[in-house]
């Protein structure tokens, strides 16, 4: 069994294990590794946010996925979606407006799926900025290589801790 959700640090990692667990998904711990696509501003977004700023929504960045739920952190597009009564897809607020660009000038419109990637433009925020709620421990920008390092030292400290 593998598991996932809200796991960004050892600590998790550890609990998951020793509740039987074989192995450990991480998604937005990787978000700010220094070989993320992920544009600059998403990424501080991240480091900036706690748990409660990742929230759970259906029917709202959905353009090429319809029905899905996800999880982002909260911004104007949700924001404006929840006061218009969280309408479905064709009658939500915006729905349709270019929010950024991609770098052959594609647009990129409000409930669209695609993240800031680190070569958009325009209104990074309004995308969807995908994290979960493990973007409450995530504080520094790292190389991939050594947020494994300190993720897999952490969890095998606690896990003798606790005799394991």
């Amino acid at each position: 069994m593998i598991a996932a959700g809200g796991i960004g640090d050892g600590r998790a990692v550890a609990a998951v294990l020793a509740l039987g667990a074989q192995a450990a998904w991480m998604g937005t711990r990787f978000v700010v590794a220094d070989e993320s696509y992920a544009h600059p501003e998403y990424r501080d977004r991240v480091l900036a946010a706690d748990e409660t700023d990742a929230v759970w929504s259906r029917d709202v960045f959905d353009n090429s996925w319809p029905d899905a739920g996800v999880r982002t952190l909260d911004n104007s597009t949700l924001r404006r979606w929840r006061a218009a009564g969280s309408p479905g897809h064709g009658d939500r607020p915006g729905e349709g407006e270019v929010v950024g660009h991609r770098p052959n000038g594609d647009p990129i419109v409000r409930y669209d799926t695609a993240p800031p990637t680190s070569d958009a433009s325009g209104d990074l925020e309004a995308m969807a900025n995908y994290a979960g709620q493990s973007a409450g421990v995530i504080r520094k920008r790292q190389p991939a290589a050594e947020i494994v390092r300190e993720v897999a030292d952490e969890a095998e400290r606690v896990l003798r801790a606790l005799g394991r």
